[in-house]
């Protein structure tokens, strides 16, 4: 009686918790290999840099790679009294996969069907997740027990498909949305990743295999084509450093914003919420200055459903290491704009769910919101070299 008591408190708290996440999607590949779970890291990072609080859970119990990927194998699941506290990203990212069980992130995880939903339905329950805007789920390739127990466990939950261009990939994929249809998940969209090879030199895409295989299947299944992600090598070797591609500056970031731009507007009930923005643009003699810890002013903007709707002029503290990253916290601002900004504090700003654009040069305060709202800002180089400390940028 007492094990029954136990399973119905812990089924009533994982059914507490999923009723208070507005918005849950899995993230689904039909085969490996397509880059399924590097999309899903990046639409975490890149939605918990706008200001939404984001929890991800990786439920590729065999194959787990989110802390790979983000940089973190070595983190560990500690318990916190009844509940297990899940590894803090940043300031509105929560983490949870398998990796942070295993004493070594080489070990092999050996279990059949049963044990396998039961620690995902653990991973629901049993981890103090808090408030969440976003439950990202990373689904194994495939459509076994762990994908058919998120849509079981969790009916109201969304599908994002990933897939390659190459029919191999689109053949499995058509067995992804039947699984869906069959399960009733509704498909959010796809995206076709790896579409064309990014050239590093001269930016150019060259389709080296197939392209717009992914459109066509959105076409024929009538669901949305959310965009083309293309193969770069920077991205290879900055995802094997555990770095995210809200640090990498090229246009994959903003095929990247765009995307998640298509799936806010697609989610959204309350569009001024969405659309609610607070941005911060360093300024010098009435221009957009290119070092923010060096400017003399803040221009600061309140944006609500695409119009600017206030307009102030802050000074900011004392610069020092630090400061001015957590006074812009304190100011509520989600996005800056700026012409240079060195590692230290972009990694501070995303910390505090701070959206930064670096690489853009003068214009005043009402000329860069404008253009940023049109989608319009043109990005340059970073203004700086210097490789560390605040108010210094890397190179664009």
């Amino acid at each position: 009686m007492a094990d029954k008591d136990k399973n119905d408190i812990k089924l009533e708290r994982m059914e507490d918790f999923l009723k208070k996440v507005p918005h849950k999607i899995m993230v689904m590949s039909g085969k490996g290999g397509v880059g399924k779970s590097t999309v899903a890291a990046n639409l975490a990072v890149f939605l918990s840099n706008r200001g939404y609080k984001v929890g991800l859970l990786d439920v590729d119990v065999h194959g787990p790679s989110i802390g790979t990927i983000m940089g973190i194998v070595w983190q560990k699941i500690y318990p916190s009294g009844e509940m297990l506290k899940p590894v803090l990203w940043s300031k509105n990212l929560k983490i949870v996969s398998v990796q942070f069980l295993l004493e070594n992130p080489d070990d092999a995880i050996i279990w059949r069907g049963p044990v396998k939903m039961g620690i995902i339905k653990q991973f629901l329950s049993d981890v103090d997740w808090g408030e969440l805007d976003f439950l990202i789920i990373d689904s194994p390739p495939g459509t076994g027990d762990e994908p058919l127990t998120i849509a079981q466990t969790i009916p109201d939950c969304k599908a994002l498909i990933v897939t390659t261009p190459q029919g191999v990939s689109l053949a499995d994929v058509r067995k992804s949305l039947t699984f869906c249809k069959e399960v009733n998940i509704e498909v959010l969209g796809i995206i076709e990743n790896m579409s064309g090879f990014a050239c590093p030199n001269c930016g150019a895409v060259h389709n080296i295999f197939k392209s717009g295989g992914g459109s066509e299947l959105a076409k024929q299944y009538k669901i949305d084509f959310l965009g083309k992600i293309p193969i770069d090598p920077k991205i290879v070797e900055e995802s094997d450093e555990g770095n995210l591609l809200d640090k990498y500056d090229g246009k994959i970031k903003d095929i990247i914003n765009e995307i998640v731009d298509k799936i806010i507007n697609k989610l959204s009930t309350n569009k001024e919420e969405i659309k609610l923005m607070k941005i911060a643009v360093p300024m010098a003699q009435g221009e957009l200055c290119e070092h923010f810890g060096h400017c003399e002013v803040f221009g600061v903007v309140d944006v609500e459903d695409g119009k600017v709707v206030k307009e102030e002029y802050l000074t900011p503290p004392p610069h020092a290491p630090g400061v001015i990253p957590n006074w812009l916290a304190e100011q509520k601002v989600n996005v800056v704009i700026t012409g240079g900004m060195g590692p230290m504090a972009q990694d501070l700003m995303r910390q505090n769910g701070i959206e930064v654009v670096t690489g853009v040069s003068g214009g005043s305060l009402n000329s860069v919101i404008d253009a940023y709202l049109k989608n319009e800002l043109v990005i340059g180089s970073n203004s700086c070299n210097h490789e560390r400390g605040e108010g210094h940028s890397h190179k664009h």
